[in-house]
C-alpha cells in the first residue's frame, strides 16, 4: 500500500468522526493492561485503597497526612492499570477527609 493511499485512508477516518473509534481499537491492539497480571495487580490495589479508607472512616472521617500520600500514591498505580469508579469514590473520600491532628 503506498504512502498516498495510507494517508488518504487516516484523512477520511479523521473526516468521518471516526477517529475516536480507531484511536481506541489502536489502543487495544497495544494496550496490555487486560493480562491476569495486570488485572491481579489492580486488584490488590483497589483492596490497598479499600482498607486506607476503611481506616479513615474507623478513624471518624479523619485521616493522618501518611494516610493520604500513601492512598494517593496506590490511587495512581490502580488508575494507571485502568482502575476507577469505586476507587475513584474512595480517594476522593479520603482527600477530603480532615488531617488527623498531630498534637
Amino acid at each position: 500500500m503506498s504512502q498516498e493511499t495510507i494517508v488518504a485512508i487516516v484523512i477520511a477516518i479523521i473526516g468521518s468522526g471516526g477517529s475516536g473509534v480507531f484511536v481506541t481499537w489502536i489502543l487495544s491492539k497495544v494496550d496490555q493492561r487486560h493480562d491476569p497480571l495486570h488485572e491481579g495487580v489492580r486488584e490488590l490495589l483497589f483492596c490497598k485503597l479499600e482498607a486506607l479508607h476503611h481506616q479513615m472512616v474507623d478513624a471518624g472521617g479523619i485521616a493522618s497526612i501518611p494516610l493520604k500520600q500513601s492512598a494517593e500514591r496506590i490511587y495512581a498505580a490502580y488508575h494507571g492499570l485502568g482502575g476507577n469508579g469505586t476507587g475513584t469514590s474512595m480517594i476522593q473520600d479520603i482527600r477530603d477527609a480532615h488531617i488527623a491532628n498531630t498534637d
